[in-house]
């Protein structure tokens, strides 16, 4: 993983961001120009991660969290990149009357993935809301995509890989066709443990299989 030369400052109790907003903020392949929709951008670090990869394009990022979106002003301010990413402080479920249906070439997202009733829901409220699907599940944030997305345009997830049927076949009910996939492996010797899907609003059916990621590599590397 490379060094982006970014300062971020996010709660020292609640939300954390992990290394998943990073593998997929290098996951997305984004076209030169395009207008990007991050959904859910708690303190940012995706946004600002793509900004520094693709200087040409114009960010959008959307939070509902007050006290995160907080800190997705902030770091937008001292990395200087106020020129490059938009905070808007908004519910994803309200997206129709935020942007006009086609707005956007790139949508990602690093959603909450918990059922709100299985396993044990986080103590902090802030932390509960972003990990699990409380405001808003799978279902919504694909619908908000697809409205925001023009055809052609392309979606970006990471996700569970025991929820990875789940996600292909929603993903195509909302007509954002998946077409490439990498795994993530804790280690060379273990089953993945989160996936990169991207997707084509609108697309033919053909899924590529990238080559595995496996962190303990990356770490010693």
């Amino acid at each position: 993983m490379k060094d982006y030369n970014l300062h971020i400052d996010q709660p020292e109790e609640g939300y954390r961001y992990s290394v998943d907003a990073i593998l997929l903020a290098e996951f997305a392949a984004l076209k030169a120009g395009a207008k990007v929709l991050e959904l859910g951008s708690g303190c940012g670090v995706i946004s600002l991660i793509l900004a520094k990869r693709f200087p040409k394009c114009a960010i959008s990022a959307l939070e509902i969290q007050d006290d995160l979106f907080k800190f997705l002003e902030q770091n937008i301010k001292t990395n200087s990149l106020s020129d490059r990413i938009i905070p808007f402080h908004h519910d994803i479920r309200e997206i129709k009357g935020l942007f006009p249906a086609g707005s956007f070439e790139h949508v990602i997202t690093n959603p909450p993935f918990r059922h709100p009733v299985s396993g044990r829901l986080c103590v902090n409220a802030q932390e509960a809301l972003a990990r699990h699907e409380i405001l808003i599940d799978l279902t919504g944030i694909l619908e908000a995509s697809s409205w925001v997305l023009k055809p052609g345009g392309r979606f970006s997830i990471i996700y569970p890989a025991e929820r990875l049927s789940y996600l292909l076949n929603s993903m195509t009910a909302k007509r954002l066709e998946p077409k490439r996939l990498k795994c993530v492996h804790p280690s060379v010797d273990r089953q993945a443990r989160m996936v990169l899907v991207e997707g084509i609003k609108n697309a033919g059916i053909e899924l590529r299989i990238e080559p595995p990621l496996f962190l303990e590599v990356l770490k010693l590397t």
